[in-house]
């Protein structure tokens, strides 16, 4: 988007802060419409050496557009940052929501999950693995809808990617965890946790460490009773 720079936007406040520079809610000078601006350092980008996820994360989000997952409206850059343009979401995320309310009914996880199901099929019918789905980047809109964000760690689903293990422990499916080769199955994985999160109020397997949540994953099976 050539014609689009930093000052086609009002600067509202922030929102949020991220591993590369701050997030802004922003208002589109042309149309008064409001967006999330995720503004990134490239200094910080190259210091953590991070440019071929944070360009991964770019390609992913200009291919892929759905109701139920942040969509990148537009991007560009200037001399220091880069800059992603995305859907404003003011509902706070799933996390947020968890710690506020405790327990879900099975109706109100049911919703919930079902939006995160229809994000899923769109992200694994583009052959992507999102790898770190979990309640923080659950995000809901006005309505109470789910939309999956944050792509930093999302990888094409390749037949060898036991080197491939990226994410939270707490929502890591045991391949990942015993550097196995996976698929878009542990996505799924990582919902399963939501879902007894959501209705429990507690994940399934806690623990201090990687190691640990291992040793209880590999130690029982949990049952919803």
């Amino acid at each position: 988007s050539g014609d689009i720079d930093i000052n086609s936007f009002d600067l509202l406040s922030v929102i949020g802060k991220g591993g590369f520079g701050k997030v802004w809610r922003v208002r589109y000078k042309k149309n008064c419409k409001e967006f999330a601006m995720k503004e990134m350092s490239k200094a910080k980008i190259i210091e953590q050496n991070c440019g071929s996820s944070i360009l991964g994360e770019r390609e992913i989000l200009s291919k892929i557009h759905h109701p139920f997952l942040i969509n990148m409206i537009f991007s560009f850059q200037d001399e220091s940052n880069l800059y992603l343009v995305m859907n404003l979401f003011t509902g706070g995320d799933l996390r947020y929501q968890i710690n506020k309310l405790r327990c879900f009914s099975e109706n109100e996880s049911k919703f919930f999950i079902g939006c995160l199901v229809l994000g899923l099929e769109v992200i694994h019918a583009n052959e992507i693995i999102h790898r770190d789905i979990k309640p923080e980047n659950l995000v809901l809109d006005y309505k109470g809808y789910l939309k999956i964000t944050d792509f930093g760690i999302a990888k094409k689903q390749v037949k060898q990617n036991s080197n491939e293990t990226s994410g939270t422990p707490g929502y890591m499916a045991p391949e990942v965890m015993c550097y196995q080769n996976h698929t878009v199955a542990v996505d799924y994985y990582a919902m399963g946790v939501i879902c007894y999160e959501l209705m429990m109020g507690v994940r399934p397997y806690l623990g201090e460490s990687r190691n640990e949540i291992k040793e209880k994953i590999l130690s029982r099976q949990i049952v919803i009773k």
